[in-house]
């Protein structure tokens, strides 16, 4: 920094002082030079040494003195000063921006007001309050850039941009933001009115829209500022709609289109301009080439085919189908993939249609309805597509049973594709014989079309009819419940013997490279699917967990994905979904190492983290002691969650970066994406988890690791975290799990939880109890701090007075959370008002403190009871610590506060202090009660015998006499033994690593 700040030689020693943190020195350097001869470089220089001092009244000073230069709207002549400042105030008030606008921002923008001319100036000074989120002097700069330089097309949209900016955002007062949005709006409109009326759009004025992104922006503001129909009279202008030179093609510009046409209902206009834009799309320019080809996409088939059907009149059905029959013509020259689209608007049309009409017949003749034909000829047609299966899928979900059990007939017979051959495939023989003897499963295109096939097949049967709840299937008619066992074992087995055939001889028969995923991938996916699925449907009470058929089925799903993973590093469902269930299983290393083999990337930390760190302070918050062969040492959970929010802090300055550059290179579209983003990863539900799950570790794991100089994360979250008037945005990305689910019902994410997704509803009672435990806890409670920390809770219960039904809360919270909330809920009650005389002379004010209590003791003796009718403890599933965990969190929450509310002696209300030997008398016991669990969990792993138990619980049904064979154990052959039995020994180490945790879990002396 010294050499970016140095402005005269003369300066040098002082800098050198100042790098060498011998700022008494620097000091009297600084003093001597100003005695010489006094400039304003050499007193920011002053100021700025005095920020780095240790000492509070010196930091104090510093603020003070620059409070003044903005005050007194002081102007600096050069820009090192203002830099100097700058630094100060960041060493004063570290990752705080409110000051920053306040006296920097105003430095900044005196400096420029009294220097217009000085372009650099203004733009550095853009820049550095753009990156602050100062968009107060922003816009301002930006407006005196216009004024002063007239002649750059690039300033008036910069200050239009920059207004806009100003008027989205949530920190200014909402009549000012209405304002300048409005001043925004006009000012483009001007802009637009510019570029209709010129002459030539060849030779547009200076003032005018004349880039893609300009346009963008415009409509931009438009949607905000304006109305639908101003948006469509520029879309269909000539001068500014997406044909015109200014649009260069952005394809954008013809979304807006298509969509602002759909939401008026103008249907006839969007009929005529998509089938204008698919016939542009199919035809050939003077060379003979389809340049065009991007108006196919299947937006615009869409909003041809929906236009159709809200028309009267046969002939725009015809219309439809001699528009899919020119593009499916062989003399059409279109690229595969968008006759792809072709064929699938003749699927949609053909279902939307009461009467679908023909385009040629399929590759089988098939009794039954006439739409499963088309069904048939588009799967022939596309099979080999990965894709084809999401295709179909919407059109195979509105069939009815009758329908699909024809369909189903059909896939099982194996005449789309032909009998892919595994269930002949012999492993004694399979490397002797030649790869053409199973060509049915040994390529990539002909095993793909038989994982559609698979994939339509497990749609089909492992779903119930909507709104229906037959008690026998509709497919084999056997008995069910939620689903059916039977199709499902069936499916699985089918599924995993075909994966098992297909990668037996490794990845060299595939000539994959090392980062390609295995082209069977998808078939291992969907017959874990199915024993997921499984598992939900013979659920029994067991003593032990690892003899029930729920745990067998989790086991078998495991094994065959643990399998599945070692021939296919890369894919990132195999790995989403192995850390999903050895969370299930209580497995802390191994869900952490199939979470590192994700190999998240920088915006990732915040959309996947919940997979692994939501709840990891009740499911493995002390250090991974289990390290597996092929896996380094992992980071410790709190490790992790900090390198999460360092993500958080980094994100701000980026952002802030490329912001500039965007308003730098014309990208203002951009500008508001990044804006965008900015504002949701400043309050997603991720960062609120990091800093509730770093506290609650940080409380619990006595290590100086814990410690965190950023007061637990809070930094990164918005203020008043806790309150309902803070928004916040789920981030969390559910999508990329796997799901060949039906579009209308859950999503296989959704089915395969093992609690309660991330919700705003639990992280602010959390944030609440923290402000409780901060209050409470001597071991995290501040010096000087109980004030203001009783002031948020008052703030908190008053804001919050209509808190949410107990009975909505089982679906955000474990019975173990539900019970805990209920306890916090009335602790923050009693601590408040116990503590506030104002309230004691209010008629109702005893009778609701006692009803305080007893719902804090009800829930005290509720969680007692949960944990004595605990059954199946060992091993410790991830519900078994979840229940341990948060038991003990409470009773020692409990047990604080009453200790804390004894201690204020008369400022506490004297019924609170009688109460408070009853909620001491039961979180004590709550305490005892879960070491003692604790350490029965502990015992019992430390006994041997557990890895068989694992693996007879993958190859052999649970319970059944005659050590019947389960589904994975019937196809053992085609596994690798020694490889299986390494695998249940990591699981074991990894289960006695889970439970080290317990032993913090110890009852409070009194």
């Amino acid at each position: 920094m010294g050499d970016q700040l140095l402005k005269d030689r003369q300066d040098a020693p002082i800098w050198n002082a100042i790098e060498a943190n011998n700022f008494k020195q620097a000091l009297k350097l600084v003093d001597k030079r100003l005695a010489k001869k006094h400039t304003e470089y050499l007193e920011a220089l002053k100021v700025f040494i005095r920020s780095r001092s240790p000492l509070a009244s010196e930091k104090a000073a510093v603020l003070l003195h620059l409070e003044g230069l903005a005050e007194r709207k002081f102007v600096l002549k050069d820009q090192e000063s203002i830099e100097l400042y700058d630094e100060a105030l960041g060493e004063v008030m570290p990752q705080q921006q409110e000051g920053w606008g306040r006296i920097i921002g105003e430095l900044r923008w005196q400096c420029v007001k009294a220097r217009p001319k000085d372009e650099d100036l203004s733009l550095k000074s853009f820049e550095a309050c753009l990156g602050k989120g100062d968009l107060e002097h922003a816009k301002q700069i930006s407006n005196s850039l216009e004024k002063s330089f007239p002649s750059s097309h690039a300033y008036p949209f910069w200050n239009i941009a920059a207004m806009f900016l100003y008027s989205i955002s949530a920190s200014y007062p909402e009549n000012q933001r209405k304002l300048w949005g409005s001043l925004a709006f006009a000012q483009i409109g001007k802009l637009a009115l510019a570029t209709k009326d010129a002459a030539d759009p060849r030779k547009l004025p200076l003032r005018s829209i004349q880039t893609p992104q300009e346009l963008l922006l415009l409509h931009r503001i438009t949607e905000a500022n304006g109305n639908p129909v101003q948006r469509l009279e520029y879309l269909r202008d000539p001068s500014l709609g997406p044909d015109s030179l200014v649009a260069k093609g952005e394809w954008q510009l013809w979304r807006f289109k298509l969509k602002l046409l759909e939401e008026a209902y103008l249907w006839k206009e969007l009929f005529n301009t998509t089938r204008e834009l698919l016939k542009r799309g199919r035809t050939k320019d003077e060379s003979g080439q389809l340049v065009e080809t991007r108006m196919c996409d299947w937006l615009v088939w869409e909003g041809f085919i929906r236009s159709w059907r809200n028309l009267d009149g046969h002939e725009y059905k015809d219309a439809v189908v001699a528009e899919v029959q020119a593009h499916l013509d062989p003399a059409c020259g279109i690229d595969k993939a968008w006759k792809r689209n072709a064929s699938l608007a003749w699927v949609k049309s053909s279902f939307a249609d009461s009467t679908p009409f023909y385009l040629g017949k399929g590759p089988d003749k098939v009794s039954g309805h006439d739409r499963i034909p088309i069904l048939l000829q588009y799967l022939h047609q596309y099979g080999t597509a990965t894709t084809a299966y999401n295709d179909l899928r919407p059109f195979v979900q509105q069939m009815k049973p009758e329908e699909c059990r024809q369909l189903l007939a059909v896939l099982s017979s194996h005449k789309v594709f032909g009998d892919p051959g595994h269930s002949k495939y012999d492993l004694s023989q399979a490397r002797e014989d030649s790869k053409s003897d199973y060509e049915g499963f040994k390529t990539a295109s002909k095993l793909t079309e038989h994982i559609n096939v698979y994939k339509l097949k497990y749609f089909i049967t492992s779903r119930l009819p909507e709104g229906e709840n037959e008690p026998t299937c509709n497919y084999c008619f056997e008995a069910q419940s939620q689903y059916c066992a039977s199709c499902l074992k069936t499916l699985a087995h089918d599924a995993a013997k075909l994966y098992l055939c297909a990668v037996d001889g490794g990845r060299s028969e595939w000539n994959l490279l090392p980062t390609d995923r295995h082209p069977a991938d998808d078939l291992a996916v969907l017959a874990a699917m199915c024993f997921i699925k499984l598992s939900k449907t013979g659920i029994e009470s067991s003593d032990e967990p690892l003899t029930s058929v729920e745990t067998s089925y989790i086991l078998q799903a495991i094994a065959l994905l643990e399998h599945a993973a070692s021939h296919s590093q890369s894919n990132f469902q195999i790995w989403l979904l192995l850390t999903r269930l050895y969370i299930r299983l209580g497995c802390g290393s191994m869900a952490m190492r199939a979470y590192e083999n994700l190999a998240l990337k920088q915006i990732q930390l915040d959309t996947l983290s919940y997979s692994l760190f939501d709840r990891i302070s009740s499911f493995h918050p002390h250090p991974f002691g289990h390290v597996l062969d092929d896996s380094t040492s992992f980071k410790t959970p709190i490790e992790s969650l900090r390198k999460q929010q360092k993500l958080y802090r980094g994100a701000r300055s980026h952002i802030s970066h490329n912001s500039w550059l965007s308003f730098k290179h014309g990208s203002y579209n951009t500008v508001f994406e990044l804006q965008e983003v900015s504002q949701t990863l400043s309050c997603s539900l991720s960062s609120v988890m990091s800093v509730i799950e770093n506290r609650k570790i940080s409380r619990l794991v006595p290590s100086s690791a814990s410690e965190d100089s950023n007061n637990g994360g809070y930094d990164i979250l918005p203020p008043n975290a806790e309150s309902l008037e803070t928004r916040y945005a789920d981030t969390n990305d559910y999508a990329t799990f796997p799901s060949f689910e039906t579009t209308r019902g859950p999503s296989f994410e959704e089915l395969c939880r093992v609690f309660p997704a991330p919700s705003d509803y639990r992280y602010r009672n959390d944030l609440a109890t923290e402000k409780l435990i901060q209050l409470v806890d001597p071991s995290v409670a501040i010096a000087g701090a109980n004030d203001a920390v009783a002031s948020d809770i008052r703030s908190y219960i008053e804001s919050n007075s209509n808190l949410p039904e107990m009975d909505d809360s089982e679906k955000y919270l474990t019975p173990a959370e539900n019970l805990a909330s209920t306890a916090y809920i009335s602790l923050l009650l009693i601590v408040s008002e116990s503590c506030n005389p104002e309230l004691w002379q209010e008629p109702q004010f005893q009778a609701q403190l006692d009803s305080y209590n007893k719902d804090l003791c009800e829930s005290l003796e509720g969680q007692i009871q949960l944990i004595e009718n605990a059954k199946d403890l060992i091993p410790a599933f991830a519900k078994t610590l979840n229940l341990l965990y948060t038991a003990y969190q409470v009773g020692r929450t409990a047990f604080y506060s009453s200790k804390y509310l004894s201690s204020r002696g008369k400022e506490a209300h004297a019924s609170q202090l009688e109460a408070n030997k009853e909620t001491l008398d039961l979180a004590k016991r709550l305490m005892q009660i879960v070491a003692d669990r604790s350490v029965v969990v502990k015992k019992g792993l430390d006994e041997g015998g557990w890895i068989d138990k694992v693996l007879d619980s993958v190859l052999q049904v649970p319970g059944s006499e005659g050590e019947t064979e389960s589904v994975l154990g019937s196809l053992k052959d085609l596994m690798d033994a020694g490889r299986l039995e390494v695998w249940a020994g990591d699981v074991v180490e990894s289960w006695r690593d889970s439970v080290v945790g317990l032993s913090y879990l110890k009852a409070l002396a009194s």
